[in-house]
């Protein structure tokens, strides 16, 4: 028997390959939360880049989300009991009607199996004029279709990776969220998102968890283990932060993300961006 979703909820995700929305945050937790992002930028203003990637290496603040109870039992729901942090990436589109992520799949660039979940938790209202995901459902299931790289700074993507083959976007199904619920989504699903109209920031923390019984990759990566026991050793175990952006925390999030970029930017004819251990800067 599944701990919070029902069983219904649970068919439906690997049916459908998405679920939204799951409340998991209060409204004072979201408060709280954001407050800390918002500190963060303001300290660290040349650095907040690094929050795409892994920022619960960086901060303990985002190592807590990652480590809810109420959270991990919806996760437990979906993937088992034994499950790695893969990363939280925070995904932020500010007013300005500019950042955008075209239709892909996380999957083709970043081939986690057996599974990835993938979910986007909201610290503000995410509705269809903030740009919130939309997905194309039962797409999980239909294979990886080509993509194509063009480095676009506006994208939110790592790599400004887009769908080069035509699918029915007649479909799509748009995840809107109140602040402190969650949308989540098989990696191997056709996501996107449009550009924020509205006159308030959209904040998502991307939370990644996956199962440790996940293949091997090509090139090792890492994770960390927030419930349960490893028993595959799979991947590099990432220390959790004790202070926020300290001098271990920085040296361990780079470890990390140069790990993953390079898997993430395998194949791809562009340089590593500064997020996954490169040198070209991210705009958005």
């Amino acid at each position: 028997m599944p701990k919070v979703l029902s069983e219904e909820q649970v068919e439906q995700f690997h049916r459908e390959g998405f679920l939204s929305p799951v409340p998991v945050l209060s409204p004072e937790e979201v408060e709280r939360y954001r407050s800390h992002l918002e500190a963060f930028e303001a300290k660290y203003p040349d650095d907040r880049r690094k929050l795409k990637s892994k920022s619960h290496l960086l901060c303990p603040w985002v190592d807590e989300i990652a480590r809810k109870s109420h959270l991990l039992d919806v996760y437990e729901d979906l993937i088992g009991p034994n499950i790695l942090c893969y990363s939280m990436a925070f995904r932020i589109k500010e007013a300005d009607g500019k950042t955008f992520a075209g239709w892909h799949q996380d999957g083709a660039y970043n081939p986690i199996k057996p599974i990835l979940v993938i979910g986007g938790l909201a610290l503000s209202d995410c509705t269809v004029e903030h740009g919130c995901l939309s997905v194309i459902p039962g797409s999980h299931k239909t294979g990886t279709l080509p993509h194509e790289d063009t480095g676009n700074p506006d994208s939110i993507l790592s790599r400004g990776q887009y769908i080069t083959k035509d699918f029915d976007e007649s479909t799509a199904v748009n995840m809107e969220l109140k602040a402190g619920e969650i949308g989540l989504f098989y990696s191997e699903i056709i996501h996107g998102s449009s550009v924020n109209t509205s006159d308030a920031r959209r904040i998502i923390v991307l939370v990644e968890m996956m199962p440790t019984h996940v293949h091997a990759r090509a090139h090792r990566d890492t994770g960390v283990l927030v419930r349960g026991v490893d028993e595959y050793n799979n991947v590099d175990i990432d220390p959790s932060p004790k202070e926020e952006f300290g001098a271990a925390e920085l040296a361990a999030w780079q470890r990390a993300t140069q790990k993953t970029g390079k898997n993430v930017f395998d194949g791809s004819p562009l340089p590593l961006t500064e997020v996954y251990g490169g040198t070209v800067p991210v705009v958005r």
